[in-house]
């Protein structure tokens, strides 16, 4: 008599917030290459028409628990214990304590634990990164196995959690080509360094601002684009700029894939001055797109980026500066780290990501 195959749960509620292309192309790669496991998708409610299967192996069910929920620790819990899985894979650390069932984590970065929110009350963000640290601890070492997207987000993972080390596996994320036909940003500058993201205080835009502000007081004609949505931070930051750095600064907001596209195509220089990152996917996006990067060494930036990207301390205005003037006065180096940056970025391909999360999923169950 047959057995079925063994069963994945997948949640999947994170498929459809700013990290969900992490999610979105596991789950879309898995449908390709995996012909030996059944897999149920789990999506938020509100958003569960927005994403069917192309496999027969695939299915999916909806929930009304959102992250960080009181039903997330109750009856969320119950919920994926009634899908009888085999193994349960939760793309965000965010999850039920409890749960009666072999599981398997992606720890993307420490950011909720080693950040403060300043959206939130500093009270609130408090107690949340308290609460986070334990759940973090006990979540590690209830997988069987922890997947992360660099080496470095490993090590930040067991020096926190004190969790095996053989228990992780690196499953690095891709930058895809942007398919749409580039659509010109209109910009007020003749050349600009480009910088992609939101604007929380530890991605370090004030002081990119800042070297950007000395670049032209030695004579460049340069100024900085900031595309991507404008936030709280985003606001207060603008506020709070002076009037020689207004003029240094263009906020683009929220661009299309095309404008986005358009934007790396045209920029001197992506900068990404981040005091923190998980993997820093926007600058292998650049790279992707024949952009020069110049980089904070922070955390897993040179690990990503290798010797494709000139490297900064990000604590230093002048060192900032110096990487960005270096490109944009040295053609020769410029066009090194275009080719460098495209061949670099064609080393990451969320297949292989795919292929390395299915693995560890055959470990989780055969151990």
């Amino acid at each position: 008599m047959p057995t079925s195959p063994p069963h994945i749960v997948i949640d999947a509620r994170s498929m459809f917030t700013s990290t969900g292309r992490y999610t979105r192309n596991l789950i879309a790669h898995l449908e390709q290459i995996d012909t030996a496991h059944r897999y149920t998708i789990v999506l938020p409610r509100d958003r569960f028409d927005d994403w069917t299967p192309t496999s027969p192996l695939f299915e999916k069910v909806a929930t009304e628990t959102p992250y960080f929920s009181w039903r997330e620790q109750t009856s969320f819990g119950r919920e994926l214990r009634a899908l009888r899985p085999d193994l349960v894979h939760f793309a965000m650390p965010q999850q039920p304590l409890y749960l009666g069932a072999r599981r398997v984590t992606t720890f993307l970065d420490m950011t909720l634990l080693k950040v403060r929110n300043r959206k939130k009350h500093w009270a609130v963000s408090a107690v949340k990164r308290v609460i986070g640290a334990g759940a973090f601890v006990v979540t590690a070492h209830r997988s069987r196995v922890n997947l992360v997207i660099s080496a470095h987000g490993g090590r930040d993972l067991v020096a926190h959690t004190r969790v095996r080390a053989s228990s992780l596996y690196v499953t690095s994320p891709a930058a895809d080509v942007i398919a749409d036909a580039a659509i010109p940003v209109e910009t007020p500058f003749p050349r600009f360094v480009l910088y992609v993201g939101r604007q929380e205080p530890y991605k370090n835009l004030k002081r990119l601002i800042r070297a950007v502000v000395h670049l032209r007081d030695a004579g460049e004609e340069i100024g900085l684009v900031v595309a991507g949505k404008i936030d709280d931070d985003g606001a207060r930051l603008i506020r709070e700029l002076d009037e020689q750095e207004r003029g240094a600064v263009h906020f683009a907001g929220f661009v299309t894939d095309a404008q986005l596209r358009g934007l790396y195509e045209a920029a001197a220089v992506y900068a990404f001055p981040s005091f923190f990152e998980g993997f820093g996917l926007p600058g292998l996006e650049a790279m992707r797109h024949g952009c020069a990067v110049v980089s904070s060494d922070a955390t897993c930036l040179p690990e990503v980026y290798g010797d494709a990207a000139i490297y900064f301390d990000p604590t230093s205005t002048a060192g900032m500066r110096d990487a960005v003037a270096r490109v944009l006065t040295d053609p020769a180096l410029a066009q090194t780290l275009r080719e460098r940056g495209v061949a670099r970025a064609e080393m990451f391909s969320w297949r292989w990501m795919a292929t390395r999360t299915l693995d560890a999923y055959r470990d989780a169950l055969e151990s």
